[in-house]
């Protein structure tokens, strides 16, 4: 059994592969974010182990993985998240002006448009990981996919950005990070953000 190295009454963080951990987990999250590490081969196997858990999950496994996912498991829908930019990955990994975003599950609040548009490098960017989404894009899926005080997992939490969104939009968050050094990093500010929570900031 794999224990956290973090928990509270609404995170509970894990420094382990995902796959160890939901072998041993006996709780079904309301909504996965899988935002699975770019470049690092085919991660779309890991679908067997988490649509058991909970078939309302989006994925962002960019552009050079995404027909693996789709392969693997045909999600019900998919959107396009428009960076407008090539920073953080550039022509290297195909992340021109915009990524896909798979779907397995329908949206609980409607979106009101398929391109959603979150330019990248704002300042919350700055927090040691090279590929990190934009919080307020995160924000944003993890409103309509989920309620509030719903429990959240991110299987490849990488430094923490699903777990900062879900404190600030009252969602209950599980985090996974096989990386010990992003994994400090996703600690420390879901720590934080989880303080401001409490203290109402």
């Amino acid at each position: 059994m794999i224990e956290p190295r973090y928990q509270s009454d609404r995170v509970t963080l894990y420094c382990a592969d995902c796959e160890d951990v939901m072998t041993d987990y006996g709780v079904f999250p309301d909504f996965i974010f899988a935002d699975p590490p770019y470049l690092e081969g085919d991660k779309s196997r890991y679908l067997s182990v988490l649509l058991p858990f909970c078939y309302n999950l989006v994925v962002t496994p960019g552009n050079v993985q995404a027909l693996d996912w789709i392969i693997a498991s045909k999600p019900v829908y998919q959107y396009a998240w428009q960076s407008r930019s090539q920073s953080m990955g550039g022509r290297a990994c195909m992340h021109i002006s915009w990524e896909p975003i798979l779907a397995y599950e329908y949206p609980k609040k409607p979106l009101g448009t398929d391109l959603l548009t979150f330019p990248i490098g704002q300042p919350d960017q700055k927090n040691g990981h090279p590929w990190a989404k934009p919080l307020y894009l995160i924000k944003f899926i993890v409103s309509r996919w989920s309620n509030e005080s719903d429990l959240v997992l991110d299987p490849f939490m990488g430094s923490g950005t699903t777990g900062v969104a879900c404190m600030q939009t009252g969602r209950r968050f599980i985090g996974i990070e096989i990386d010990e050094g992003y994994y400090a990093i996703a600690e420390k500010r879901i720590r934080q953000a989880e303080s401001q929570l409490l203290l109402g900031i």
